[in-house]
């Protein structure tokens, strides 16, 4: 039976709570709206001792993402959070994090580059830049999916950077009902990270070149590494629901209502649960359609929403967009 305390918090604080159990090491931070109260949480964690970890304030992202690849090339379990132009400006480093191979884990409350909306567009612009990019419905999976985001990242078929996604304002800052693990059980969940390779050590005055030869192997690695993303993360899905009780579709995607659905709705992040709603609603009014919640982002779950095509036979899926990509459609 597994030892949970009940409270009413923010996604915010919800992510900085899950790092807290996580036990990371090195945390480097840069205020940015939506994204500051989490590392502010996280601040008062390590300056307070609930969390022991060097905290490193940083003059912007760019800075941040640099020093986070130092932590990362030592070893040592790594934490950010970011969003918008933040995000926009670490695009330099975040496009190198996947070439180190280290398994930095990155809070992404969306928000667009140009205002305070809360759209896809800043984690959008950052898919092609290798990391593993899981998007979350609710403060509680925000937590839950933090916790999986680090065993999923540091594990050795993986060993990829991962972003934890989630609604800028409307789940970052909105209050919601969150179960709390115990310290214990999640010590149970995430050991301690096991680097498979420490390529620098501080205590030594070397250098290295820890790059693999050529871009051509690099890019195979990291296919490679991708595709075993996606086993990896119905593994740690199913582990957490062991122990927790909790668990997100196959990890990868979550069907509702899709049997006998005609039609399905496609959504990712907290426009799910208004979506729900309205499948209910017109099945009410004799209309078969059905959801397809998308969680894994990057790496593309392809493969399964063609099985769940074939097994259940639905006619058409309808994308809902929170992507303001701009120069759609003007050429």
């Amino acid at each position: 039976m597994v030892k949970e305390k009940v409270e009413f918090i923010t996604g915010n604080d919800a992510v900085a709570y899950a790092v807290k159990l996580a036990r990371v090491k090195v945390i480097a931070a840069y205020p940015i709206t939506p994204q500051s109260p989490v590392t502010e949480k996280l601040s008062e964690y390590v300056a307070n001792g609930e969390l022991d970890a060097e905290f490193i304030k940083v003059e912007g992202e760019h800075s941040c993402l640099a020093a986070m690849r130092g932590a990362g090339v030592c070893g040592v379990r790594t934490f950010t959070a970011t969003c918008g132009p933040g995000l926009m400006y670490a695009h330099e480093n975040l496009e190198c994090v996947h070439r180190d191979r280290t398994p930095l884990v990155i809070a992404v409350p969306n928000r667009s580059y140009s205002s305070l909306f809360p759209d896809y567009t800043d984690s959008m612009c950052e898919a092609t830049t290798g990391f593993i990019q899981l998007f979350v419905e609710s403060a509680q999976e925000a937590l839950d999916t933090t916790l999986q985001g680090f065993r999923i990242a540091e594990d050795h078929r993986v060993l990829m950077p991962l972003m934890v996604l989630y609604d800028g304002y409307v789940t970052s800052h909105t209050g919601a009902t969150v179960r709390l693990p115990s310290q214990e059980d999640v010590d149970k969940f995430l050991p301690p990270f096991k680097p498979y390779v420490v390529r620098v050590d501080p205590s030594r005055s070397e250098y290295i070149q820890w790059e693999r030869p050529g871009v051509p192997l690099q890019e195979m690695e990291h296919e490679m590494a991708m595709t075993n993303a996606k086993e990896v993360i119905k593994e740690a899905n199913e582990e957490y629901a062991k122990i927790f009780g909790r668990s997100y579709g196959d990890g990868l995607v979550e069907p509702y209502r899709v049997e006998d659905a005609d039609v399905v709705l496609v959504t990712m992040a907290s426009m799910t649960g208004t979506a729900r709603q309205v499948v209910d609603a017109l099945r009410e009014k004799g209309k078969n359609v059905g959801l397809l919640r998308l969680r894994s982002f990057r790496p593309f779950p392809a493969e399964t929403f063609q099985e769940l095509q074939k097994k259940y036979g639905f006619r058409a899926m309808g994308v809902c967009e929170r992507d303001v990509t701009h120069g759609c459609n003007y050429g």
